[in-house]
Parts: C-alpha cells; sequence; structure tokens
C-alpha cells in the first residue's frame, strides 16, 4: 500500500508539471498498466489492442503477446537457450524477432507464434519496427539498416546524427509512429524521433521521472527500454519495470 500511495503521488505530480505548470516537461502521463518484472524488455509493439513484447537473457528470452490492461497472455513460447531474444515487429501476419549475438532473425506466425521461417544476418540484433513495407533494425551502432521482409536483405542504411553533425550511437529498441522513427538509446532515460530518410533527430525526450516511478515501485527496475504505438499514444517501460506509461509526448526538440 505505501508503493502505491507513493506512486500515485509521483503521478499527479509529474501529471500536474506536464499539463502546464513547467513548460519544459516533456510529456504527460494518461494511464499506467502494469508490467511484469521478469521481463527484461527487448521488442514492445502493438497489433491492434494486443501487445507483443520480446525479453532478453539466455535460457530466459521468449516471446508473448497479452493484454496490456491486465496482463492476461493470450499466447507465450520460450526461446532456445542458445539465443539471447532482442528486438520484434509485426508486418504482413509475421512476428520478427532478432537475437542478440547469434545473427539470427525467427520469423513466426502472427496467430500461433508458431515458428516458420529464420533469416542471417552480419553484426549484432538490438532494435526492430517496420514502415509497413520494410523492416528496420538498429545494431548499437549508429546506423539503422532497412531490410526486405522476404529474406532480410539490406535496402539502404542511415546514420543518425544530431543538427550539429555528432553521431548517436547505441541505438537501441525501436519504433515506428507518424512518418518517424523513435529510438531508445541504451543507457539512457529518453527516448529520440528520427527522420527515416536522412537520419536526422528530430526530437529528443527526458522519461527519467519514469524511471524514478518504477525504481520506487521496484528496486529492481532497469534502465528504459520498450517503445510502443496506438491510438495516438506511446506506450513505454523498461527492463524489469512494474508498470507501462501510456504517454502524451510534448513537442521537444534536440
Amino acid at each position: 500500500m505505501k508503493h502505491l500511495i507513493l506512486l500515485l503521488s509521483v503521478f499527479m505530480a509529474i501529471s500536474a508539471c506536464s499539463k502546464g505548470t513547467t513548460p519544459e516537461a516533456d510529456y504527460e502521463i494518461i494511464n499506467i498498466y502494469p508490467h511484469n518484472t521478469t521481463y527484461f524488455t527487448q521488442g514492445f509493439e502493438f497489433r491492434g489492442d494486443t501487445l507483443v513484447e520480446g525479453t532478453g537473457h539466455y535460457e530466459n528470452s521468449k516471446l508473448l503477446k497479452y493484454d496490456h490492461t491486465n496482463s492476461q497472455i493470450y499466447a507465450e513460447i520460450n526461446l532456445s537457450s542458445a539465443f539471447f531474444g532482442e528486438g520484434v515487429t509485426i508486418l504482413n501476419g509475421k512476428v520478427y524477432q532478432l537475437t542478440w549475438t547469434s545473427g539470427i532473425c525467427l520469423v513466426y506466425d502472427y496467430e500461433t507464434l508458431t515458428q516458420e521461417n529464420t533469416f542471417s544476418y552480419t553484426g549484432e540484433g538490438w532494435g526492430l519496427c517496420n514502415d509497413g513495407t520494410d523492416l528496420i533494425n538498429s545494431d548499437g551502432s549508429s546506423t539503422i539498416y532497412f531490410r526486405s521482409a522476404a529474406d532480410f536483405s539490406i535496402k539502404r542504411t542511415v546514420t543518425v546524427s544530431t543538427s550539429s553533425g555528432i553521431n548517436v550511437d547505441e541505438i537501441n529498441e525501436l519504433e515506428y509512429a507518424n512518418g518517424l522513427i523513435w529510438a531508445n538509446i541504451w543507457g539512457e532515460n529518453s527516448i529520440i524521433s528520427i527522420d527515416p530518410t536522412t537520419g536526422n533527430v528530430e526530437g529528443r525526450y527526458d522519461l527519467s521521472d519514469l524511471r524514478e516511478l518504477a525504481i520506487n515501485e521496484y528496486s529492481g527496475s532497469n534502465v528504459l527500454n520498450g517503445i510502443a504505438y496506438k491510438d495516438s499514444s506511446f506506450f513505454v517501460t523498461g527492463k524489469y519495470w512494474p508498470n507501462i506509461f501510456e504517454i502524451k509526448l510534448n513537442d521537444q526538440r534536440p
């Protein structure tokens, strides 16, 4: 109960700030939902009202579909102990899931989560999203790859950089929304928006207070990681976080 009271108190304070009393606030909290604190979140994406999440760590990586409002699981599979699961995305009735250092992209039927195929790639796998045509992935560098959904071949790349020309490294979990790529940066509690044509950083949003909320409820909460978009809202979480936060982002520039 003490944790709940503290969480609600901080939530009210952040909401008040983001609604105008603090002009520099980057977001407004709309809702808070439960999140399993055993999930080392790597991939995070909606299809309709169903949330698809991929988790990491050897011998503990999984892929699951569930109701984010009450954590009811619709389907769940465990990856081989040889794989460290990474980013996930859904395109044309398939779920694509990267692995960290194995160079394998796992392909599943969305409805059943039955594995149907694998693709090979060079380098590490980190974040994954899609623009409705191409798969888009990160590898922990400043490079973002646009790949064919048919065979995972590279069609083009962009380099993520600021307006002053500084490359942004360690691009991690990805989401595609409103014509932009949205990305976590490994180890930071912020997200950036990226022009998919140029790689230019269009905005940066500080979500550090959300991690503080998560830590206040569960001390094992790790870094921010996980961006999903639905019904004009972003849904964000982190590794081992007890919460999923539905937020509205304000117009912040880098």
